[in-house]
């Protein structure tokens, strides 16, 4: 367990609420306890990103408890109220030792407010958040004489499809992408309408099985993971947070999960059949429905062909 103490403020000399802030450090998926302005705060499993972080995909400073992990919240003083500032994942649910909780959930999306969640009628020197689901707090709002009000928030644009084709270049023999136990694939689902198409940056644990749960906190997803708007070879986004599930029953997977983009829109997608894995060098045979556009990874970039000419991601033409 890591112990992070800050300068101390105390609760009593504080004004109504007290304002807590990301501390200056970086803790990774552990035990952790923390101390500033009079408040502890410890979590049973958590992180701790400042927002330059290469795992911080908010832009925020930010402190998370994992789904399944508590948070506590202590003061030398009974504690009224208590307001968070952050983002709930979807399909959040809480429960808390102390006081009324309130959040804002959705079933489909992630959530974010100001306050997401708030807690009032504590009345106790310490209050525990059980989260089913992950909770990042960007900052934290402690009240000692009144309640907080209420949370104020909005969930993100989600487009959800289900693919009826999946295919999967083969990087796994590659030493430049792959290495013992982190086999690197890039895995095409397209709908029956064509777009929008997710091509996910992924790492399997065993050579030809893609099974997994892939996300970042995992670490087995790369940084070409995008999805394809249109048949334009440039109306593409790519995707700053991802997190799926792959599964394999016979010859058939069952793919299940979500992307979210640099346009803010969640790409929800559903997939269950077969899934042609192609090596690398035929890459090229992998097109999109209804256009002649191609995407190659080529020393570790992503490259779009149409027709004899190639661009960068970017619309350079190479």
């Amino acid at each position: 367990m890591v112990v992070f103490a800050a300068v101390n403020v105390l609760a009593e000399e504080a004004e109504d609420p007290i304002i807590i802030t990301v501390p200056d450090t970086t803790i990774v998926k552990q035990s952790f306890t923390i101390e500033t302005q009079g408040i502890t705060i410890s979590t049973t499993n958590g992180s701790i990103y400042p927002a330059e972080h290469s795992y911080n995909n908010f832009g925020r400073d930010c402190i998370i408890c994992y789904a399944g992990a508590s948070i506590s919240f202590s003061a030398s003083q009974d504690i009224k109220g208590l307001a968070i500032n952050g983002n709930t994942k979807k399909n959040f649910s809480a429960t808390c030792d102390h006081g009324t909780i309130d959040y804002l959930s959705d079933a489909y999306e992630d959530a974010e407010g100001e306050p997401v969640l708030t807690i009032s009628d504590i009345d106790a020197q310490s209050v525990t958040i059980a989260c089913v689901n992950q909770l990042r707090c960007f900052s934290i709002e402690v009240y000692f004489t009144q309640n907080p009000g209420g949370t104020q928030g909005e969930v993100m644009d989600t487009v959800r499809f289900t693919a009826v084709r999946a295919e999967a270049a083969d990087y796994s023999d590659n030493e430049e992408y792959s290495t013992e136990g982190h086999y690197s694939y890039w895995l095409s689902l397209t709908p029956e309408a064509g777009y929008p198409q997710v091509w996910l940056d992924m790492y399997a644990a065993v050579k030809g099985d893609l099974s997994g749960e892939y996300s970042l906190y995992n670490y087995n997803v790369g940084d070409y993971t995008y999805v394809q708007l249109s048949e334009s070879e440039m109306d593409y986004e790519y995707a700053y947070d991802q997190e799926f599930t792959i599964t394999k029953n016979g010859d058939n997977y069952h793919v299940e999960g979500y992307i979210i983009a640099d346009n803010d829109v969640q790409y929800e997608f559903v997939f269950d059949g077969p899934i042609a894995i192609v090596g690398a060098e035929a890459i090229d045979n992998i097109t999109s429905p209804e256009t002649n556009s191609q995407k190659i990874l080529r020393d570790g970039q992503l490259i779009i062909r149409r027709g004899n000419n190639e661009y960068t991601a970017q619309g350079a033409q190479l």
